[in-house]
């Protein structure tokens, strides 16, 4: 009896109405997930939903039970076999395209950003938590950040209650009173961090954290909407100076304008250097260009808008991190040098080509010193990087690295631009598979000593002073991009 049982059920499961079913259900889960993403032109979904439909009725004859007795049982059983591979693909398929969807609603419509206040310590001090400084004086700085400082040192309060604090003149007393063990810990915004190490290039190697508490804040929608299949539009690129979550409040140590022509096929990126003097929004006093960062993704929009008279109409944030990741995601990139030179990280690139991965194409970026142009070549080099990542995400290897470049950019990408806007985007591409002329431009100007700035009033420190011809320059060609007029 229990045999005969096992029998039925087997029977039934194998039934080819159920396997059609399933084939059936599989295909309607992928058509969903795909016009659910929408990065596919409408007549390439339409196509999809016919040859899906297609094999349903293909197998659906294949599996049909013949009237005649022991007639196209091979045939049935060939059905069975391929129309439950098919939903072994359909499905496959279904997570492929959801994956897209996640990640595209993760990085876009971005509207947080992340502080992490932290008590810092020396390295060498033997303190690994709170516990180990109760009753000590602790050194801060709230004058520029009043509302924040206040809910961390709250927080601060909570977690270990006996800890006093300090008020320092210059937030740049913390790390020179932390050196000279003039206090034992100091509380302060992450975000500074990079600004410590412009005078004690060490201070990476020499301290710690013990207690770290993160704000996460709102940030309100900077965008610009235009029609970006049809208009022209401007995305602010900033590369902070930090690994981890790409919300992370930082200095922008990369600055690019990207300035997109959909008409013309244009994309014209314009970089400024992170030392350069200009006037913070945020101050309204002058500083390197890198400390806009400090005041939030917003701060430097608005000190770039108001220095190269345009509106910004999408912003797009990216962190070493991501760098390393969507470079090796793509199998690496080929980066054109046009000399040959030996980075500080190691690595030797020639003059022409060079294939690079994710911790080559970094070294590539960031190597300063090694170049003749200082600055001027670094940001070049940048744009260098940028353009080969380009290129290769139009070109057909994207469709092999697609889900590991998805992978590589959740987290440590975001952008202000919408889901629907990037997916207008591919779908345009994904019609003309047009040719896009990239033109690289970019800022330049002298190295020059300047006692002061709106963050570090106390500090000599070195700025990238603006050459005004250069600065008008690039002026007028974003100008032009946007008029759709050729740039060279």
């Amino acid at each position: 009896m229990k045999k005969g049982n096992n029998n039925n059920l087997i029977s039934k499961v194998t039934d080819f109405k159920i396997i059609l079913g399933i084939q059936i259900l599989a295909s309607l889960i992928l058509n969903a997930f795909l016009f659910k993403l929408g990065a596919l032109p409408m007549k390439y979904a339409l196509i999809i939903v016919v040859v899906t439909f297609l094999l349903c009725l293909m197998t659906f004859f294949l599996m049909k039970p013949s009237k005649k007795k022991n007639q196209g049982v091979t045939k049935n059983v060939i059905g069975k076999v391929v129309s439950i591979l098919l939903s072994v693909f359909l499905l496959w398929g279904s997570l492929f395209v959801a994956q897209g969807d996640s990640v595209l609603g993760s990085i876009t419509g971005a509207n947080k950003q992340i502080t992490r206040v932290s008590v810092v310590v020396l390295a060498d001090s033997g303190y690994e938590d709170l516990s180990d400084i109760k009753g000590e004086t602790v050194e801060i700085y709230t004058k520029d950040e009043p509302d924040l400082m206040s809910k961390a040192l709250e927080a601060l309060n909570k977690k270990e209650s006996s800890i006093q604090t300090k008020e320092v003149k210059n937030f740049t007393d913390l790390a020179d009173d932390l050196y000279e063990k003039k206090t034992k810990a100091i509380f302060l915004n992450e975000a500074f961090n990079g600004t410590f190490e412009e005078k004690h290039e060490d201070y990476a190697s020499k301290t710690k954290v013990i207690w770290t508490f993160e704000i996460v804040e709102e940030v309100k929608d900077l965008s610009k909407n235009v029609d970006v299949t049809k208009e022209a539009f401007t995305v602010y690129i900033s590369g902070i100076d930090t690994y981890g979550k790409v919300s992370t409040v930082s200095r922008s140590d990369v600055n690019m304008i990207v300035t997109v022509n959909p008409k013309t096929k244009q994309i014209l990126m314009t970089s400024i250097p992170r030392d350069y003097y200009v006037t913070l929004a945020n101050k309204g006093k002058k500083d390197k260009l890198t400390h806009s960062g400090l005041g939030g993704i917003e701060n430097t929009v608005k000190t770039v808008e108001n220095y190269m008279g345009i509106d910004i109409n999408y912003y797009a944030r990216v962190n070493f991190t991501s760098l390393i990741k969507i470079v090796d995601a793509l199998g690496g990139v080929e980066v054109e040098s046009p000399v040959a030179f030996k980075s500080v990280a190691g690595y030797s690139f020639k003059k022409g080509t060079n294939h690079v991965n994710g911790e080559q194409a970094l070294a590539f970026s960031r190597e300063r010193s090694a170049l003749g142009g200082g600055d001027n070549a670094r940001v070049a080099n940048q744009q260098r990087v940028l353009t080969a990542m380009l290129k290769k995400m139009m070109s057909p290897a994207i469709i092999t690295s697609y889900s590991s470049v998805l992978s590589s950019i959740n987290g440590s990408f975001e952008t202000n631009m919408s889901s629907k806007e990037i997916t207008s985007l591919i779908q345009m591409q994904i019609n003309d598979m047009a040719s896009w002329t990239f033109i690289s431009k970019q800022l330049t100007g002298s190295g020059e000593f300047l006692y002061g700035g709106a963050y570090m009033p106390n500090s000599n420190l070195w700025y990238m002073i603006p050459n005004e011809a250069s600065v008008t320059e690039n002026k007028q060609a974003i100008q032009k991009v946007l008029k759709g007029e050729s740039v060279k």
